[in-house]
Order: C-alpha cells, then structure tokens, then sequence
C-alpha cells in the first residue's frame, strides 16, 4: 500500500537525498575532518541529474494518486448526505471507516466495501473502544461492517469469511446477527431437505419422579445447520447466536405435583424437534391413614386390632408396624390389619416411598378418641338393617376433631424458605375432608391421619390454615402464623447497587432513549439480582443539580451523578440506530474506581416498541450473566486480606463481596431447626483470581469484628 506524504514531505526527503550523494563525507555535524572533494565527470553528473528529477517525479505522482484516492462522491438521498465524515479526512482508518459507515447506512455498498478494505489495511483487528489519537475512542468494527455490506450485496461466501473473523477478533451481537442470516441463506441456496435438529436430554425417560428442589432440566441439541433456539417451558434460553452444538442446563422451580416439560429446539431454516416429559415432583412423606383401633369382645382376649392404610403416589417401598415390616409391592396404597396386645402402650408406624420422602406415625391404643364406641343393637334382622336402625337411636357426635402439628407453635419466626408440616387429625368417628391452605390432603375416610406437608413462605408473614370436617359436619380448624426472615447478607440490600442511566442516542432519534431505559429498568428489577435505583430518584437529582440528560453521556458527570445517589455501579451506554436495525451497547461502570466492569451489546432490525423491550430483556440477562450471584467459603484470613474458595470461572477482578458468619437457629423447647442467621462481618474487593481460589482485599469491616476461615462470602 502506498504512503501518502505531502509534496513539502516529498520534496525535502529528494533534497537531503541529493545532499546526501554530493557530500556522502558528512556523516554527523561533529566531524572535524573534511575528506577530499570527489570530483565527478559531466556525463556522470548529468545522469545523477536525471535520476533525481525522476524521484522527484514520482514523489508528486504518489502525492496525487493519494489526493485521487481520498476524494469520495458525496450522495444526498431523501434529503440526508452520505459519504462525509466529521472534521478533515485526513486518510487515518478512522476516517475511511467513518466514511464507510455513512455510505453503508446510504446503502451505497460499493463505496462502503472500498472504505472499509482500506480501513483493514490501516488497521486489521475489530476492537471496541480503539484509541483513535490522544484520548479519543471509537468502537471499530471494520471486518463486520464489511461482511454486512456483502451480505447485502449477495455475497455470502465473503460475508461468512468477514463476519467470522469479527468474531474471531471481537465478539458482538450485531456480528453474529447477520452471521446467522448468512448462514441460513447459504444453506436455503443448497436447495436440499433440511432435518430437525437432534435434540437429547439427560433425563432418558419421558416420565420421571423427583424430589429435587429446584429440579435440573439439562440436555444437548446439535445441528449441521446450526442451533438458534432452545426453549423450555415457551421460556427461551438467551443464545447469543446461533451454534452447531448447544448444551443448556435450567434449573426449575416446580411445586408439588405433576409437571409437563416441553423442550423445543429450532435450527436457523426453521425445523423444529420437541421433548416432551412428564416430571411428578413429590417431596412429601406418605400419607397415613388409620380407619380404626378397637377390641373385638368375641375375640381373644388381651389383643387390639389396628385397621388402616398408607398411601403415596410415588408408591410404597416401606412399612413398619412396631419393627415389623408390612409387604409393600411398591403400590401406591398398602392396606394393613394387625392384632396387637392391649398393654402395649402405642404402636410405631412408618411408611417411606420410593423416593425416600419419609412419614412417622405413633399411635396410643388407649387413647379415648380411638376406642370404638359399642353399638346400641335393639334387634338383629338377617340383612343387618337392624343395626342401622341402632345407630340411629346412638348418642349424636358433637365433638369436633383434634388438629395437632408437631413441633410448631401458633406463632413462629424461622429463616427457612421452606418448611414441613408433620402432623395428624383425630376424630372420634370419621373424618370426611382435611385442608391445608384449602387443598386437600385426605385421600380416604379414617379415624386419624398423618400427614407431612410441604409449604413454600414469601418473605414477611405467612398464615397456615389446617382445617378438618369429619363425617356429622363437626369443624375444626388450626391457624399457625409463620414468619420468615431472609438473613441480611441474602436481602436485597446487600445486593449490588446499580443506576440505569438513559443511553446516548446516535443516528435516527426516536423516543427510544427513556423508552429502553425504563423497560431495562424493568427487566433488572423483575430479576431481583441488583438493588436498582429508581428512576423518580434519578429525575430528581437531575433537577437538583440542573443537569440535562444529554449531559450524562459524559462519563465524568455521571460518575458524579451515580456517587451522588449512593450508586456503586451506573449502566449506560449507546443507542446506534441506523436505516437497517438498532444496536445497544451498555457498560457497567464502577463508581469509585471509575473502571468499566463490563461491556455488553445487543442487536435486532426490528425497531419497534416491542422489539426495544426484548433488547432491553437481553441485555439484562448479559449484565446477569456477567455479575451472577455466588457463594463461597473463607479458607484463610491474614491483615487485611482473605482468601476464598471461589477461584477462576466462578468470579471475576473488582467483583464486591459480603464477609458474613452464620449461626444456627434452633427452637428453644423442641430443638427444632428454625434456620441459619447470618451476620456480616465486612465487605471485600476481589483482586486477585487463581485457579482455584481468590484474593480480596477488606474494604470495610464491621467493629470488633474477626474475620477466620469456614466464614462465608456472597457477591454483592
């Protein structure tokens, strides 16, 4: 490639040349010895003459062959101009890029594609945020702006070759945008019959009992023609772009119950493969349920009969009674009837299903509401209707059942995000419906039961409500308020700060600065990972301190602006929208290094309202992604620094964290477990990261605190 100098640059280089022949004995200005002249011919002289007119010659032929190649046609379409650039074009690769951007948005390829050739060979790597001179930045991106515009002139070999190697170099989101589309158009040119991609998952049946919590749906999806999208449940996986082999892990939150999952993966020419499984969670102990205890008076005497049932969905692999084992089949319901004598004091029971969910069961023989009551038989006809005709003329039951719940009180705090419920109800007759919360949880008629429940608790104050009914419409119901406590290190405020400012527009200004900010907004809180500042804050300091939203694009007003409402990181960046789609780009910036923690794109043609809220959800899940919550473990503490278990892959430099010590909560009279408190011992900055372990440094420590090894740590 040719270098351009100006004709002054030319001319002195061909002038110190010639001095340089004339007088070939000066060879610094401290020579004080002068060697003897070199006298030449005529002949000589005339052709050393000849050769420098001829430098000199195609010294101006160079300078202008560069002046023709930096002049570029100039377009005006529907009014706007393309192929400026702002300033001088003074020939640097910023310049032609510049140039070449314009051009592309005009959709005057031909120029654009000679533009950013160029511009590659002035400078051959994409980079974003490439220093341009002094302390002046552009995001450069010369290789996928050039494989955008072949893609747009039916180039796709060359595309493909361009926007790979962005990628190669740098990744973005607009890159492997139109990668896709340019694969899908390589593959629609083959004309061949596409196939459904091949979709496995780790679970290998299509029906599956669990007791997990949360249950993990992982699996591969593969495909020649390259994977674009992988859902679970309708809930898309963020991909990032398409790939031959995707591997997905999704943990989901399912309650008791069965459960159909659908899987779906798609390739980029639309085919579609589907999985479907049936997932029974069920963490809860069998159900047991006893019709009767009595002694049969034509019996042997001494001896108790005990009736009843144990059943579980899951199907039964375990039943005891006092020890002795009760045959099972591992069938949902298992029916038992033993004799046992009448001066034992109660009976064990217990019953386990197949997952291992366990149900315990002491029953009192003795107990006066077991005690079959006699009937009052007046008569005996010989189709028994005699004896309907007793229990008619019997005392009426008034007596409602009795609830009990083992090891609660009528009021409790725990800092659990679940408990169980073990208890029983007992009537004198029968019980006809038993609730919990008003879902049943009576499968039969009995006289007694013993359940083992599940309950998930929101944060704050939770009503339990166990109700009973037996069969004479006797009602009895037991409420138990429950409190739960999130350990401070776990609460939302302890999380990382961050104020969403509004994004710089560039190109064509729609409203889809605040329109993107408050849907960003909205996709950061609904995720609960980041203690977001309110926008209505922001607006009022704004206000306070006569600051315009343009000026936030300034990095040092809103550095002041994030530390002014107590921010440690702001989230902004930059809107580009040109006449072929929109690209966002954000960067989380750490208000009191001023470091960019993290710089995240997204990308769409769709430049509708609805199309800024699926960007503004994609780039909260990147921002996610790159600040996930984690857990560790302290392994040694020395001055002022820790180390933690948490090394390379599982955190990151400069990432915050909470130094916190926890603490076994347990009933005070049943010894019950209620939970873990947690208090914080300080607050650490990663700065170092190993293979397998990390370096913090304190940064604030609460008084009289002892940091030592076993205590935890949480990213902020």
């Amino acid at each position: 490639m040719a270098v351009c100098h100006s004709p002054l640059f030319c001319l002195c280089i061909n002038r110190q040349n010639q001095r340089r022949y004339r007088y070939p004995w000066r060879k610094t200005r401290s020579s004080h010895s002068r060697p003897p002249k070199i006298l030449l011919s005529p002949v000589l002289k005339k052709a050393f003459q000849r050769f420098f007119l001829a430098l000199t010659l195609i010294g101006s032929l160079s300078v202008s062959s560069c002046a023709v190649q930096e002049k570029a046609p100039i377009h005006i379409s529907d009014g706007k101009t393309y192929g400026k650039v702002q300033g001088s074009f003074r020939g640097r690769w910023w310049n032609y890029y510049e140039r070449g951007l314009s051009y592309a948005d005009g959709r005057f390829f031909e120029e654009a594609a000679r533009d950013f050739r160029t511009a590659i060979q002035k400078r051959e790597k994409d980079q974003r945020m490439a220093r341009t001179y002094g302390m002046h930045f552009v995001d450069y991106f010369a290789h996928r702006e050039l494989g955008i515009v072949y893609f747009r002139m039916g180039d796709l070999e060359e595309a493909k070759k361009e926007l790979t190697l962005s990628l190669n170099q740098f990744s973005s989101a607009k890159a492997g945008f139109y990668l896709d589309r340019v694969r899908k158009g390589l593959i629609e040119k083959t004309g061949r019959d596409i196939a459904p991609p091949t979709l496995r998952l780790d679970i290998e049946k299509d029906e599956v009992w669990t007791r997990e919590d949360p249950v993990l749906i992982s699996g591969t999806a593969e495909d020649e023609n390259f994977v674009s999208e992988v859902t679970i449940q309708g809930a898309p996986l963020y991909l990032g772009g398409s790939k031959s082999q995707v591997s997905f892990k999704e943990d989901l939150a399912l309650d008791q119950g069965p459960h159909t999952i659908e899987v779906v993966a798609q390739n980029l020419p639309g085919k579609t493969s589907r999985r479907h499984v049936l997932i029974h969670v069920d963490r809860e102990g069998p159900l047991i349920v006893l019709e009767d205890v009595y002694t049969d008076p034509n019996g042997p005497g001494g001896l108790a009969t005990i009736k009843g049932s144990a059943y579980d969905e899951a199907g039964i692999t375990h039943l005891t009674l006092n020890g002795a084992q009760i045959p099972t089949k591992g069938r949902r319901e298992v029916s038992f009837s033993k004799k046992l004598p009448t001066h034992l004091p109660g009976v064990d029971l217990v019953a386990v299903d197949r997952l291992g969910n366990r149900t315990s069961a002491y029953i009192e023989l003795n107990a006066p509401s077991t005690r079959r009551k006699p009937l009052m038989v007046a008569c005996r006809d010989i189709d028994g209707s005699g004896l309907l005709m007793a229990g008619l003329f019997g005392p009426k039951d008034t007596r409602p059942p009795e609830i009990s719940i083992k090891g609660w009180t009528d009021s409790q705090t725990v800092y659990l995000e679940k408990i169980y419920l073990d208890g029983h109800v007992v009537d004198e007759n029968s019980l006809e419906r038993v609730t919990l919360n008003d879902k049943p949880i009576l499968i039969r008629k009995g006289k007694r039961i013993f359940f083992n429940h599940i309950v998930k608790l929101k944060e704050g104050q939770n009503s339990l409500t166990i109700e009973a009914v037996d069969d004479a419409g006797n009602k009895a119901s037991k409420k138990i308020m429950v409190t739960r406590i999130v350990p401070k290190p776990l609460q939302l405020a302890e999380r990382l700060s961050l104020a969403v400012f509004p994004f710089a527009q560039q190109g064509t200004a729609l409203e889809a600065g605040l329109s993107f900010q408050d849907n960003l907004i909205g996709a950061l809180v609904e995720q609960g990972r980041f203690r977001v500042v309110e926008r209505d804050r922001l607006d009022l300091i704004l206000e306070e301190q006569k600051l315009s939203r343009t000026k936030l694009a300034d990095k040092k007003t809103a550095l002041r602006l994030g530390r002014l409402i107590a921010a440690q990181t702001i989230l902004s960046g930059n809107i580009l929208e040109t006449s072929t789609g929109i690209e966002i780009v954000g960067r989380v910036i750490d208000t009191e290094t001023s470091e960019i923690l993290a710089v995240e794109d997204v990308y769409d043609e769709i430049k509708q309202h609805q199309a800024l809220k699926t960007l503004a959800k994609g780039m909260a899940i990147k921002v996610h992604r790159r600040f996930p919550l984690v857990s560790g473990t302290v392994i040694k503490q020395e001055g002022n620094t820790i180390l933690t278990d948490m090394g390379k892959g599982k955190i990151d430099l400069q990432r915050r964290l909470v130094v916190y010590e926890e603490e076994s909560i347990k009933h005070p009279l049943n010894g019950r477990p209620l939970g873990m408190d947690c208090h914080i011992r300080g607050h650490a900055r990663v700065i170092q990261v190993m293979p397998e372990m990390s370096k913090a440094e304190m940064v604030e420590r609460s008084s009289c605190a002892l940091i030592k090894p076993l205590d935890k740590v949480i990213s902020q």
